[in-house]
């Protein structure tokens, strides 16, 4: 239901986050860890090559390792739902179009292993597909009208083993997620939609390490904090042990119901001390999958993977983690750290990373291992990767399933113009789908008598650009896309320095986290604070009255924001007023409000945020900073 997501100098603002269920996910714990890790050498690589059967080091099998046994992982991270996204993607130097697509990613990762097979002339079953979190959340009507089990489906057709928790696994509660996982009947009182849908085991093997229950400090719901599986080849054998990892970052990610029954434990001690555990059991090679951030961009690699890693590698030099599979940051990386390869397919199906190797028999430590990203190219492009026509035919059917509901309209726009969001900010990091998105909070709060005076959500909260037909149609999916996570909107009373407060946190975390106002306007300019390096001087109301410190005022927010998400803790724990349903359904009343009242949408002007030089006089829109879109997660 809800996400969000921290910073090295370095690289950190090109890490910026993903969402979630309200929130943007940004990468963890960057700083919480790097404090106490020491740092191995860290080698980016670059990927070439847009698919398995071009790649210069897995074309043949080299004589070294022709007694050695071989193993291939193939992982994805991020899916969020995403049956048919489609887009740009760029990985290493190179940017592919029209990328995606769950069919696409099946015929792919058929492709990529059945290269492995030939080349290493494999006949035993040592390919592992993997998954590292996200799987659901934050997705497409085709998934979450389904209660995502149209993309449990798809894993199972996809042949996926292996997966670990990200947070948006907990966005409606880990209960509800691992009945999808199993295969369980819905609740009474789930919709029609899911009740008529068919329940399938996704026959994935949930490791989790770090996660466990207060009250017994068991790992929840029967899980593994790491399974072992046997591979083969010339009449010898190896195990290879694979572990999940949580990012600790969860309670600043999802609602305080979803975690709070949980401890998540620091990532790099529990990896360590798993490490060690499959060591005895005579497993000495380990592949890690964890919902943790990093990115590669411009020959270097940062993120709280990194920090881990070199934490890990402080608390064991000897362990035997030989490969991990990032997620959560929604980023390409491709790297080493240390001994240990680290990749990161991006999101929602427009990539796979496929890392292929050998294992000595006689040591069962990895001899040598090779990772690369490549993307979901679609069929033109890569027409020997074939359409996955098993996935192809789920997500026909949840199409249809979900098609009456996704395509009534609801509202009417003044122009056929998508109105866009995240990916077009502008330079003071506001965008008019998000504004559209507080307007409309702010105006049904208002109608629902609750008087209030703004509205505000953090950018994970606004999760797509709303689409328009071409003839000015905006259906229900369109306004769902936008606002996905069905948080629960509230009116609270903020004094005017809180309501400032709030603003300035924006700018301590190189604008990872952002918000988008309504029913208020501010200047901001340069504060002389590295950690900070903005401050707000001015607030006014939209009528031009300014704001006082000591005045207070109602807000909308989300809950979400209440709970202090996306480190805004100035929302933390403000007086509720009052409740006026959740964000998806506010949004959607607001179009049909506007409908009846016969008054097309617009796309907002994007001048409530103006940056102001510090000594200048005149207000610019101009700001040198180095401002990143944000990716969504």
């Amino acid at each position: 239901m809800t996400i969000a997501h921290h910073h090295h100098k370095l690289l950190y603002s090109l890490l910026v986050p993903l969402l979630v269920a309200g929130s943007a996910s940004t990468l963890p714990g960057l700083d919480d860890h790097s404090a106490h890790a020491a740092a191995q050498k860290v080698t980016t690589q670059t990927d070439k090559y847009s698919t398995p059967t071009s790649q210069p080091g897995f074309k043949k099998l080299a004589k070294k390792y022709k007694t050695a046994i071989p193993i291939q992982v193939l992982g994805i991270n991020d899916l969020h739902g995403g049956l048919e996204t489609t887009g740009t993607v760029k990985i290493g130097d190179q940017t592919y179009s029209d990328v995606g697509t769950v069919a696409r990613l099946g015929g792919s990762l058929d492709q990529a292993q059945n290269q492995f097979k030939k080349t290493q002339h494999a006949k035993a079953a040592n390919t592992f597909r993997v998954e590292a979190g996200d799987m659901v959340g934050a997705s497409p009507a085709n998934s979450t009208l389904l209660a995502h089990e149209s993309t449990m489906h798809t894993l199972r057709a996809m042949k996926f083993q292996i997966g670990t928790l990200g947070n948006h696994e907990f966005d409606h509660g880990l209960g509800e997620y691992n009945r999808i996982l199993k295969g369980n009947k819905p609740a009474a009182n789930a919709d029609s939609l899911v009740k008529a849908y068919p329940h399938q085991a996704s026959k994935i093997n949930l490791v989790v390490a770090n996660v466990v229950k207060k009250s017994n400090n068991k790992i929840p719901y029967g899980y593994k904090p790491y399974t072992i599986k046997t591979v083969k080849a010339h009449g010898k054998t190896a195990k290879v042990g694979f572990i999940g990892i949580e990012t600790t970052d969860l309670p600043h990610l999802t609602l305080l119901k979803n975690y709070q029954n949980y401890k998540i434990l620091d990532e790099a001690k529990t990896i360590a001390k798993y490490d060690k555990v499959l060591n005895k059991k005579g497993v000495k090679a380990v592949v890690v999958m964890a919902h943790t951030g990093i990115a590669s961009q411009d020959g270097k690699t940062a993120g709280s993977a990194v920090d881990i890693l070199n934490k890990v590698n402080k608390l064991d030099k000897k362990n035997n983690v030989g490969l991990y599979v990032a997620g959560h940051s929604h980023q390409y990386a491709n790297a080493t750290v240390g001994k240990t390869h680290v990749v990161q397919a991006v999101y929602t199906g427009k990539a796979y990373n496929d890392t292929q190797g050998y294992i000595n028999p006689k040591t069962g430590k990895f001899m040598h291992l090779e990772s690369h990203v490549y993307p979901v190219l679609p069929a033109k492009a890569n027409p020997k990767a074939k359409t996955n026509a098993k996935v192809a035919a789920i997500v026909k059917d949840a199409d249809k399933r979900v098609a009456p509901k996704v395509n009534a309209v609801i509202g009417k726009a003044a122009t056929n113009e998508p109105i866009t969001g995240r990916n077009n900010n502008s330079k003071t990091m506001e965008n008019a789908a998000g504004e559209l998105v507080v307007d409309a909070q702010r105006y049904e709060a208002q109608k629902n008598g609750t008087k209030p005076d703004f509205a505000m959500t953090n950018n994970g909260g606004v999760r797509a650009d709303l689409a328009v037909a071409n003839n000015g149609d905006i259906t229900w999916g369109a306004a769902v896309a936008v606002q996905p996570f069905g948080n629960i909107l509230q009116v609270v009373e903020m004094t005017g320095q809180q309501i400032k407060d709030a603003l300035n946190q924006q700018y301590d975390e190189n604008q990872a986290f952002y918000l988008q106002i309504s029913g208020l306007k501010y200047t901001y300019t340069d504060n002389n604070d590295a950690k900070q390096p903005y401050k707000v001087v001015d607030i006014k109301k939209d009528d031009g009255t300014p704001v006082s410190m000591t005045t207070t005022y109602r807000v909308v927010i989300n809950d979400f924001l209440h709970g202090g998400g996306d480190n805004f803790y100035a929302f933390k724990d403000t007086p509720i007023k009052a409740s006026i349903g959740s964000d998806t359904d506010v949004f959607v009343q607001y179009f049909k409000d506007m409908a009846a009242a016969n008054t097309p949408v617009k796309a907002p002007t994007l001048d409530r945020k103006v940056y102001q030089p510090a000594g200048s006089v005149v207000a610019t829109s101009t700001q040198p900073v180095n401002q990143v879109q944000v990716a969504l997660g």
